[in-house]
């Protein structure tokens, strides 16, 4: 059974009798928990591509905003350039960058196309070669903006998935399934397909995680292994959109 997204290879999903197997789970965020990785120079983007994808099933609608990936998002000078990928409280996906030391202001790239609750949406933000950031609501492109400049997430922060790091109240109440991060030269896309199996690592993959029956991360990019999780209160659910 292949992967349909906009880009890596297939992976076969063993049907042992019929049961959920590793890539088929998803974490449950309570409203009060999140984990974090490591900081790590593995995740700064810079000026290059990326993207940012997974499943997210919203079980209220956020007051503020639901933070799904953060690297240290804040609309001061002391978080330059840093990222956030959330949902607001009209539930629109939303990817944002603190544009310090250009000038002090955020660009901001929304969604047109709003997520349903209770049920499993794909989402996904990212940037292709030529700057354009995308945000994606199941196949549909509901929003874009060109952020050709630096990205930071590297070695600075703690990404945190659930909640922010330095909006440390941006809490999801929901679960999220196949969080995958990657950077590099054809990780962004300008079109996506709804992945219909368990995403797997590839060679720009550097995040990997809410798809197993443990808080774990899949990915390789540790040094040829995985990252180790710190979690706070997430839990893991046999829930998925596949």
């Amino acid at each position: 059974m292949p992967i349909l997204s906009a880009f890596g290879a297939g992976r076969t999903i063993p049907a042992v009798g019929g049961g959920i197997v590793d890539g088929e789970y998803s974490y449950d965020f309570n409203g009060s928990s999140s984990f974090t990785y490591p900081a790590s120079s593995s995740f700064a983007i810079g000026t290059q591509e990326f993207s940012i994808e997974c499943f997210v099933y919203l079980d209220t609608t956020p007051a503020t905003s639901a933070t799904i990936l953060d690297f240290g998002y804040g609309t001061g000078s002391s978080q330059p350039q840093r990222i956030q990928f959330y949902i607001n409280s009209s539930r629109q996906p939303v990817f944002v960058r603190n544009n310090y030391p250009t000038s002090s202001s955020s660009t901001l790239v929304t969604s047109s196309i709003a997520v349903s609750l209770s049920t499993w949406t794909y989402i996904a933000a990212t940037r292709n070669s030529s700057g354009v950031v995308r945000v994606f609501v199941g196949s549909s492109s509901g929003g874009s903006a060109t952020i050709s400049g630096t990205i930071t997430s590297g070695s600075v922060v703690t990404p945190s998935v659930g909640n922010g790091t330095v909006q440390t109240t941006r809490f999801l109440d929901g679960k999220i399934s196949n969080l995958r991060f990657n950077i590099g030269s054809g990780s962004g896309f300008s079109s996506a397909t709804v992945p219909t199996s368990p995403l797997a690592p590839v060679a720009t993959t550097k995040m990997l995680t809410c798809q197993s029956s443990t808080i774990k991360d899949n990915s390789v990019a540790n040094g040829g292994g995985p990252w180790t999780l710190t979690n706070s209160g997430v839990l893991v659910s046999t829930s998925s959109p596949f």
